[in-house]
């Protein structure tokens, strides 16, 4: 059995008129014809942001919900992330980003909301887009910013109540050592409990506490608390050099080195201005292709095994363990650490291997399309996937979730075709889809961005045989601060990296996006009506990042 063919994918009007476009419209717009839109909509004056890509419009507190429902409605952008800045130092208080991305060529929008140093208030956006509730919920304990109307007031977080803001200005103040109770919402009725599982959990995973509300063997209701890996990220990054900022972006989520790495110094050299060869952004692509290999080969197997195919979970982690095998070649890292930089790489790349990569590609991707043909073949796998762990194209949508959890949804969404960086610029990227959200759409998802990654991997090897250029001068300080903003398409989808830096040169303020923090909900919805042993099977079929979401 092979592979279904993939959905055909919407094609944009060549040249889409300046108009304003229906929320979810497919058209791509001009940067001018982005100004145009935003002033005419009331939303001015603007400023173009070279390192952010995008139109930077500032947003007086009085008007926030109604700039961001211009945005999210007739301009159509969903909101990629939402973010504060203690801008004491810079004579204000405290500054709320929300920044909204368009898809190429259209740029994009950064409302920036200052605030008030005392007492910041802003109200919610809870109303207008249900998925906002996490951001608005860290921004009030990490900067002490009260939503007015928001929907959820618990922490997020932080297990302990800190004295003042942990990301305010000033040294970072230490915790009481007060536990707060947590206020998980119950499920009431006849024959109704709960079973706790987590945060610690069987085998080398990541803590995260997981409430379900069950009756008999049925899920009502599950809810997640996670933070238990939540280790400042943020404010690491805060001073230390750009080129120093790399250890922490790498660390973000370790499965994920390569994109963690390559968004940061993606971000710095847009700040910067920093063009690199094309070479070296090929050399990048490839080391991401190659992690998406792996990742995604490694959730074969984790499928395979938790619906008891042992054989399986063997075959798959085989061409997981060989494509770490050809990162560890290229970089001297399993996980491809400590090998991009800002400006290219922080060493040159072991290229004596290259010559190897397109056979052992070739080599991964049959093997995976082999063992795909075999678990459609048995029917006791494709009994326990068809129809299980469903998310709903609706719910993707509404709560914007991101990755092979989205477009296994029906969602096509994918950072490489949508607003493409580095090495895929000018390249086609085939990005597929499922319609059913079930485990069993996941999985041929996955399967699919394995093919396609190999595929990509080999034309980026074949870009290198001339050598690659493996760094280029970064600029010195020039007493400006400046921001960037990068982007990947991670294994687990849309991963984006802000940065700010002072006069210094030095690192002012970093923001991280991991996907997770937008997906992680799905577990939730996904679970309802399934029983509580097939867990392990739903969470490893999302395969979300407990420290992605932490930071």
């Amino acid at each position: 059995m092979s592979i279904p063919t993939r959905e055909g994918e919407e094609s944009p009007p060549a040249s889409p008129p300046p108009t304003l476009a229906p929320t979810g419209d497919v058209w791509r717009r001009t940067r001018a014809e982005e100004e145009d839109l935003l002033l005419r909509l009331g939303l001015g004056p603007t400023r173009w942001s070279l390192g952010e890509r995008m139109w930077w419009v500032s947003v007086h507190p009085d008007g926030w919900v109604a700039a961001c429902e211009q945005v999210t409605g007739p301009l159509g952008h969903p909101l990629s992330t939402l973010f504060a800045e203690d801008v004491q130092d810079r004579g204000g208080g405290v500054q709320v980003h929300a920044l909204f991305l368009g898809n190429d060529p259209t740029p994009g929008v950064h409302l920036c909301c200052p605030l008030g140093e005392r007492e910041p208030k802003l109200p919610s956006l809870g109303g207008t887009l249900p998925y906002v509730v996490p951001f608005e919920r860290e921004i009030a304990e990490m900067f002490g910013v009260e939503f007015e109307g928001a929907l959820d007031r618990r922490p997020l977080l932080l297990h302990e109540t800190h004295p003042r803001p942990p990301l305010r200005r000033g040294g970072p103040s230490p915790p009481s050592g007060v536990r707060a109770p947590y206020a998980f919402t119950p499920v009431e009725g006849e024959g109704v409990h709960e079973v706790a599982v987590g945060p610690v959990h069987a085998g080398v995973i990541e803590p995260g506490h997981f409430r379900f509300q069950v009756l008999g063997e049925k899920i009502l209701d599950l809810e997640t608390r996670f933070g238990y890996t939540h280790k400042g990220t943020e404010r690491l990054f805060e001073g230390q050099t750009v080129g120093r900022g790399t250890v922490w972006a790498e660390s973000v989520s370790g499965d994920m080195s390569v994109a963690g790495g390559v968004a940061y110094a993606h971000a710095v050299e847009r700040a910067l201005d920093l063009a690199l060869p094309p070479e070296v952004e090929e050399a990048r692509g490839l080391l991401l292709e190659l992690e998406r290999v792996a990742f995604l080969s490694g959730d074969v197997a984790g499928i395979s095994l938790d619906v008891g195919y042992a054989v399986g979970a063997a075959r798959a982690n085989i061409q997981r363990e060989r494509a770490y095998g050809l990162l560890q070649a290229l970089t001297g890292s399993r996980l491809g650490r400590f090998a991009v930089g800002v400006g290219g790489f922080r060493r040159p790349l072991a290229l004596e291997t290259l010559d190897q990569i397109p056979g052992i590609l070739r080599d991964i991707s049959e093997a995976i399309q082999a063992l795909f043909d075999l678990l459609l073949d048995k029917s006791s796998v494709v009994d326990r996937l068809q129809g299980t762990g469903i998310v709903p194209r609706w719910l993707a949508e509404m709560l914007h979730f991101l990755g092979p959890t989205a477009r296994a949804s029906g969602l096509r969404i994918d950072l490489r075709a949508d607003r493409p960086y580095g090495a895929y610029h000018g390249r086609e990227v085939r990005v597929p889809r499922g319609l059913a959200g079930d485990v069993l759409a996941r999985l041929t998802v996955k399967v699919q961005e394995i093919l396609e990654a190999c595929r990509l991997a080999t034309l980026f090897h074949r870009s290198l045989n001339g050598g690659v250029a493996w760094r280029v001068p970064v600029p010195a300080p020039n007493s400006s601060a400046a921001a960037g903003l990068g982007w990947v398409e991670s294994p687990r989808g849309e991963l984006l990296v802000y940065v700010q830096t002072g006069t210094d040169g030095r690192l002012q303020r970093v923001h991280v996006r991991d996907a997770s923090f937008l997906t992680w909900p799905a577990i939730e919805f996904a679970v309802r009506g399934n029983i509580v042993p097939d867990f392990p099977l739903y969470n490893k079929s999302l395969n979300l990042s407990y420290s992605g979401y932490d930071r």
